[in-house]
């Protein structure tokens, strides 16, 4: 029996067969069941399974059609067969080491960066191949010209006989104390046609279509988060969550048109209550910091997008996309905490914040292309984008804090009563030119020109409360500014292959005009200009259909936010307050990569990262003998970043086997008070899982994996951060009787004590199920028992340069639930 995932899905087949445009050449794609042209990719990715994997191009490519399944399995189960590809519990798509970042079907793009969402709700049976590629932007596939952009993607091909019918299901299930999951799935092929619609309502702590209780969560906090300028989310909780998505992709035959467009609306509603440890390390003590917050926190949410492409004839090209999202959302926190030099208190503090939230994005582009002269290598390309975002947050801080010497208070206590305005308006306009030209055979250049104009006048506001009103301006928290921003970028790329060598060759030269302006006095401005040139390198060897070499160095300019630039201070926490710097500069970072990968009987990737960063951005705080600290932004040389990875795969004895490690090493900077502090981090690990699958007998999925942290502040070497952790996971099903699955599944996380943190912790996280498949497979009932030792698993800790941070969260304890599943697969009736 398959997982039963909360989704409701229809899709209709929108695949081969249209003209697409690759690399500067517009061409003919009649082959049934490729990657359309715009999906597209430089280096092999490679993926192996009991049958040996194909290598088309630069896609590597394996035949899914005839592995042996059961017959309601989702495509999960189908990807966990495969060596090389590893499935977290929250659905995320691990290959070699990295992130699946994005999945189409079909070359579709359905709902971009949650590929579980799609398999855990498509059929296995539905898929024909697996194809695993670095994609291409939009941008640099239309034009040709290679702007560097690589996203991790998986592709799948659907069959034929999958394109002429709907698949899907419908969910309801609950339990008589409240807890409750309602979804349905539908899906629907015709030809080149598809549509999918999305549905799900639950508050039994999912929060997106993939059943993701860490991934989606994550995401989700980080969009909230991140829209909130004045930070009032106590963490994630056990949301409420309802949500409806739909999708239709379409080619036309003739003078091609294919058209694509997404729309999601999701509401949100959480009260989450979250326990934090803060230690900073510092020049001859420890700050330590403790706080308890909670928050009633809800958001609306609309998204929308589309593109649409239209190939008059074989020499030009155009695409229309646009974009629009609108969110809104209300959030009321409260926390407690105290902070203290080693084990001696100095302050204590309740805050308050209520705010509304709001937050409108929306703008449109449009691309042209034309072939010049004969060759069909040779394209003219002009585009034109136009963004325009509005943002506002509008709330209350009230915050009382009471400060200690020799144990003692102090008097008064400190007092924070203030309205808060933030504001900003957004406007970027952009627009560039490009133009690719074969020079000698396999061997083209592209050049491109582009200028962006980005303006804003962001506000912040701060009044203080007097005689029951807030009409008293604080000048020190408030600013009222107007921005501009020019940007220049030229690119020029040498692209080409010979014989098993590809490459590409180039770079860009970066031109940044900054100017800034206070509204309130004519005589503050501020102007920055400067130019980078960033080179690019991309280096490709495949000697043969089994190994692969790639070399790639890149550069890139970091940008400047107005918010890092205004000498205005944020008083949102008044502990804690941070400060803008006129003087910054943009970071410049460099990085080497090497990787190398060989399919044999043994999978085999091996990487090795190496970047470094000048005038990388990092902070300089002063902390004051009552515990509170200013923090600016501030330029630090030295900066460094690198990785080594080793994956290894195979079919042993019946058993998909993969072993992996890595290591890792980074050094960032910051001041503290007037010392610079280096910050050593080192971290190495690896683990191995080993799997084994029998349609309609039993399946199971073991993993473990060790790390080992070691972190030196050179401000406090007497004080290292040294620990170990452990994970282990598991998944088994059993189908001892025809028609019922049996499953178990756990993780179980444990995180050494340390220097920092006086006790070890460790999570248990085990859940089971019992389905069973009626009437032909059609109706599934389904009991699950989740959570069976109640374990608080809502337990995190991060270490950042000087900070190491311990968090427990409440999340969903204990909790039981029967549902029920109808499942259905239909032709259309045929005219």
């Amino acid at each position: 029996m398959h997982k039963i995932i909360p989704c409701f899905l229809i899709t209709l087949s929108c695949l081969s067969g249209y003209n697409t445009h690759a690399q500067g050449k517009i061409v003919q794609k009649n082959t049934p069941d490729t990657v359309p042209a715009h999906v597209d990719s430089l280096k092999a990715a490679i993926v192996t399974a009991a049958m040996r994997p194909k290598m088309k191009g630069d896609t590597l490519e394996y035949n899914t059609e005839h592995v042996d399944l059961h017959r309601s399995a989702a495509v999960e189960e189908l990807l966990k067969r495969l060596p090389g590809l590893h499935i977290d519990p929250d659905g995320t798509i691990i290959y070699n080491g990295e992130k699946i970042q994005h999945l189409l079907v079909d070359g579709e793009d359905i709902f971009g960066s949650d590929p579980a969402m799609v398999t855990r709700s498509f059929n296995a049976s539905k898929i024909a191949r697996v194809q695993i590629l670095d994609r291409r932007s939009e941008q640099a596939s239309f034009t040709g010209i290679d702007d560097g952009a690589r996203t991790k993607t998986l592709n799948l091909v659907l069959k034929e006989s999958a394109k002429d019918g709907y698949f899907g299901k419908v969910e309801g299930g609950g339990n008589s104390d409240g807890c409750y999951n309602a979804n349905a799935a539908l899906a629907a092929f015709r030809n080149r046609e598809q549509f999918t619609a999305l549905g799900i309502a639950a508050n039994n702590g999912d929060v997106g279509f993939s059943n993701s209780k860490s991934g989606a969560a994550v995401s989700l906090m980080n969009a909230i988060v991140s829209a909130d300028a004045l930070g009032a989310s106590a963490g994630l909780g056990i949301p409420r969550f309802d949500a409806a998505a739909l999708h239709y992709a379409n080619t036309w035959p003739g003078a091609i048109n294919h058209l694509v467009a997404n729309y999601q609306f999701s509401h949100y509603y959480s009260q989450p209550i979250t326990s934090t440890q803060m230690l900073q390390a510092q020049p001859g003590n420890v700050y330590g910091q403790h706080q308890l917050s909670q928050s009633i926190n809800q958001q609306y949410q609309h998204w929308f997008y589309g593109i649409y492409d239209w190939a008059p004839n074989t020499t030009s090209a155009f695409k229309i996309n646009f974009h629009y999202s609108n969110s809104d959302g209300v959030n009321r926190f409260g926390a407690a905490g105290s902070s203290s030099f080693n084990d001696t208190l100095v302050n204590t503090s309740l805050r308050t914040i209520r705010d509304m939230v709001n937050r409108i994005n929306i703008g449109g582009g449009a691309s042209w292309r034309i072939q010049v002269g004969k060759s069909t290598n040779s394209v003219f390309s002009a585009s034109a984008d136009v963004t325009k975002i509005d943002a506002s947050t509008s709330g209350y801080i009230y915050s009382l804090n009471q400060f200690y010497q020799s144990n003692r208070p102090i008097q008064p206590r400190d007092t924070v009563d203030q309205r808060k305005e933030i504001n900003s308006h957004n406007l970027n306009v952009s627009s560039s030119v490009g133009y690719t030209k074969p020079l000698w055979k396999g061997t083209a250049l592209g050049l491109a020109y582009t200028i962006s104009y980005i303006v804003d006048d962001p506000l912040q506001a701060t009044y203080n409360r007097g005689e029951g009103k807030y009409l008293e301006i604080v000048d020190s928290l408030s600013s009222h500014i107007k921005t501009q921003d020019v940007r220049h970028q030229t690119t020029a790329n040498l692209r080409g292959k010979v014989g098993c060598f590809s490459y590409t060759i180039g770079g860009d030269w970066l031109g940044y005009s900054y100017s800034q302006w206070d509204l309130n006095s004519t005589a503050s401005t501020l102007h920055l200009n400067y130019s980078k040139l960033a080179p690019r390198i991309l280096l490709y060897f495949t000697p043969n259909k089994t190994t692969n070499f790639g070399f790639s160095y890149a550069a890139s300019s970091g940008q400047l936010f107005p918010t890092q630039l205004t000498p205005i201070k944020n008083n949102i926490d008044p502990l804690h307050v941070t400060l803008g710097n006129p003087d910054l500069k943009p970071e410049f970072s460099q990085n080497f990569k090497f990787e190398f990968r060989r399919i044999k009987t043994w999978l085999t990737y091996f990487s090795v990262k190496i970047g470094g960063t000048s005038n990388s951005i990092g902070s300089k705080t002063i902390t004051d003998s009552l515990g509170r600290q200013i923090s600016q932004s501030v330029n630090i040389n030295g900066a460094r970043s690198d990785e080594i990875n080793l994956s290894l795969s195979r079919k042993l004895l019946n058993f998909n086997v993969w072993f992996h490690t890595s290591g890792t090493y980074t050094r960032t900077m910051n001041f503290l008070n007037t010392a610079l502090n280096v910050n050593n981090a080192y971290m190495a690990g690896g683990g191995l899982d080993i799997g084994k699958y029998l349609a309609d007998g039993y399946s199971f999925q073991l993993g473990t994996n060790f790390a080992y942290f070691d972190q030196i502040n050179s401000v406090n070497v007497a004080a290292p951060i040294r620990y170990w952790s452990q994970t282990y996971s598991g998944n088994v099903s059993v189908f001892l009787i025809k028609g019922f699955e049996v499953n178990t599944n756990f993780s179980y996380t444990w995180q050494q004590k340390s220097s920092a943190f006086a006790t070890s912790t460790s999570v248990l996280l085990w859940n089971t199920y019992v389905s069973r498949n009626l009437f032909h497979d059609k109706l599934v009932g389904k009991f699950q028992f989740n959570n069976v030792l109640n374990a608080s698993a809502g337990i995190s800790r991060s270490n950042m340069g000087n900070v190491n941070t311990q968090s427990s969260t409440n999340i969903r304890g204990r909790y039981w639930m029967f549902s029920m599943s109808y499942i259905f697969d239909k032709k259309f009736r045929r005219k």
